[in-house]
Formats: structure tokens, sequence, C-alpha cells
């Protein structure tokens, strides 16, 4: 599988994360630009400007493979994050001894939830 298609599936998981939550268009959008500045060599960078992660910026890359790389791993970081807080418990606050499932609170299922884990935990095997 090449770094594209791999990204490409990672981008369509966290989608199908995003979609069950706070689903806001910029979420599922993550970008690698080539710059040209000041006649020097052009580089490369990822980035993402999301609401669930915020902003992030790798590092300048010399080559479009070397971001997609740092874009891939982001991804994967991000999406192995995101299993383990859908397999979680929040509360409403710390004194708060009832806690109440992540997926619940995100509108989900059991079955939604753990399907959703499944698939993320299956592509970053």
């Amino acid at each position: 599988m090449t770094l594209e298609e791999e990204i490409t599936k990672l981008t369509n998981l966290w989608y199908e994360y995003v979609n069950k939550d706070h689903h806001k268009d910029r979420d599922c959008h993550w970008y690698i630009e080539k710059i040209w500045s000041y006649g020097q060599e052009p580089y490369y960078v990822a980035y993402h400007h999301g609401y669930i992660i915020n902003h992030w910026t790798s590092p300048k890359c010399a080559t479009e493979e070397m971001a997609q790389t740092l874009l891939r791993d982001k991804l994967k970081w991000e999406l192995k994050d995101a299993a383990e807080s859908l397999s979680g418990t929040e509360y409403w606050d710390e004194n708060d001894k009832t806690g109440f499932p992540s997926y619940e609170l995100r509108g989900l299922t059991k079955d939604q939830a753990y399907a959703i884990i499944n698939n993320i935990k299956v592509a970053l095997q």
C-alpha cells in the first residue's frame, strides 16, 4: 500500500469517528502544501486546522514523501487516541462518582462505538 493509499484509508476512519460526534467540515481536511519562499528551495508542510485537534503543522520537510509520512503518523496517533477516548468513561466533574461511557455522550450505541474502535485498531496494526 502506498503512503497516499494509507493516508486515504486513515482519513476515512477519522471521518467515521468525527462524523459520529462533532462533525464540522474542517475536521475532515488534511493538507500537504509545497512552499516556495524567498528564492530558496521549496519545502513541504503537512497540516490540519480542525476543531477536535485544533491546529497542527508538521516541521518543514524536504520531500513530499516525508510530509506524507508525518501526516500518516499524526493520523495514526490521533486515531489511537480516539479509540481510547471512545472506550473510556467520562464524568461530569471531578467529584462525580457516576460516569458515563464516552460513546453514550457522543450519541452512539455500544455496538456502534466498538465497531469504530475495532476498525481503528485493525487499521493501526
